[in-house]
């Protein structure tokens, strides 16, 4: 059986939790606001990138949430998959298309976070990773709204890693054009 990328195109396209997308985005908008108000400072602009770093950060983590526990049907069951890549040995195109969900999901959460922390390195990202993917499936299991999956932890940690190494790429290129930008000026 090959893999169909366009049904795996069209599922992560079409992903629907049965909630609106402006609702979500509207509380996304909501707890982003409250946020940014608890946590005013005096004008600062490393003070205002962490603000909106933080505001980012939970407004995403918010928006994984819902489309990981909150909006999901329950099953009344407690279901988990203890085995690390079970996943690989049924592959089909709905399972690829969630692995890879799974991934791209979590990039995201440490590139925002990397505008927060004090010191980047990969352990931080790993750790966050960890973290917030565990407590995520914790969440699915107690609620039974999803599968407590060791498969979607490692996915996640992988997408946090992804997400991390774009932040230091994108560091290097902003630091390059700021330098390059400063050369232009002194000449």
């Amino acid at each position: 059986m090959g893999i169909d990328t366009g049904y795996i195109v069209r599922y992560i396209l079409h992903y629907n939790t049965g909630v609106p997308t402006a609702v979500i985005i509207g509380l996304s908008v909501f707890v982003c606001g409250v946020v940014m108000f608890l946590f005013r400072v005096k004008n600062s602009y490393s003070t205002f990138i962490k603000q909106a770093s933080y505001c980012m950060i939970i407004g995403y983590y918010f928006l994984v949430l819902c489309s990981t526990v909150f909006f999901r049907e329950e099953t009344f069951e407690k279901r988990y998959m203890l085995h690390p890549f079970w996943s690989y040995t049924i592959l089909d195109n709905r399972l690829l298309a969630q692995l890879i969900m799974n991934v791209m999901m979590f990039i995201p959460i440490v590139f925002f976070t990397g505008g927060v922390l004090k010191k980047k390195h990969i352990w931080n990202a790993l750790g966050i990773g960890f973290v917030l993917s565990f407590f995520i499936e914790l969440t699915q299991l107690i609620s039974t709204r999803g599968v407590f999956s060791v498969d979607d932890i490692i996915h996640n940690v992988l997408g946090c890693v992804i997400g991390f190494l774009c932040f230091l790429l994108s560091c290097k290129i902003i630091k390059m054009v700021y330098l390059r930008l400063q050369n232009r000026i002194m000449e």
